[in-house]
């Protein structure tokens, strides 16, 4: 019975592909055999498209791309994108829950990482204003509107931060009281 199940769910799988696997696509993924094309069809859409374009979207998929990630951005329940900074540096500095440091250099309490820019007085640099604000709070919520197939956790729309915590971590980032803005960055550069 589960063999039908998994039959049925990689044939719906396939045909929801169609939408984004040309002919071509779709045999070579057949021909892989079955794991391989139950994973790759069973990625969310979106993830399917960038690894079909190897992260490295056309031109005429990018506008629709972001219009579909911008509409999956939620925003906390008070409106505020800025919340508290102190709670905000506890998830930014934890390995356990946000990590951020890892690949963001900037963190006066960890050595950061070079996979992403720099964040070294990230809110001393570019301010406070209402828009700084929105595009650092849809960027973690979901840094695919902004930089399609990135790297980058979408903590937002994966799950893995609530709309109160990324405004925490914006606090973190931009509040000029924050340790991030008024300590140097461990290891400085």
């Amino acid at each position: 019975m589960r063999s039908i199940w998994l039959l049925l769910l990689l044939a719906l799988g396939l045909a929801l592909a169609q939408r984004y696997f040309s002919e071509q696509d779709l045999e070579r993924i057949r021909a892989s055999g079955p794991k391989y094309a139950e994973a790759l069809v069973g990625q969310r859409p979106d993830q399917a498209l960038c690894s079909i374009h190897k992260n490295r979207l056309p031109a005429d998929l990018l506008p629709k791309f972001i219009e579909e990630q911008r509409a999956l951005i939620q925003y906390p329940k008070d409106g505020k994108l800025m919340g508290d900074w102190k709670k905000g540096g506890a998830i930014f500095n934890n390995m356990a829950k946000a990590n951020c440091f890892s690949c963001h250099f900037g963190s006066p309490l960890n050595l950061g990482g070079d996979v992403g820019p720099s964040l070294e007085k990230y809110g001393l640099n570019r301010g406070q204003s209402e828009a700084i604000q929105r595009y650092t709070y849809e960027v973690i919520y979901n840094a695919w509107a902004y930089f399609p197939c990135t790297v980058m956790y979408r903590f937002g729309v994966q799950g893995l931060l609530t709309p109160e915590e990324i405004a925490d971590v914006v606090a973190y980032l931009l509040d000029p009281n924050s340790d991030f803005n008024t300590k140097p960055a461990a290891g400085r550069r």
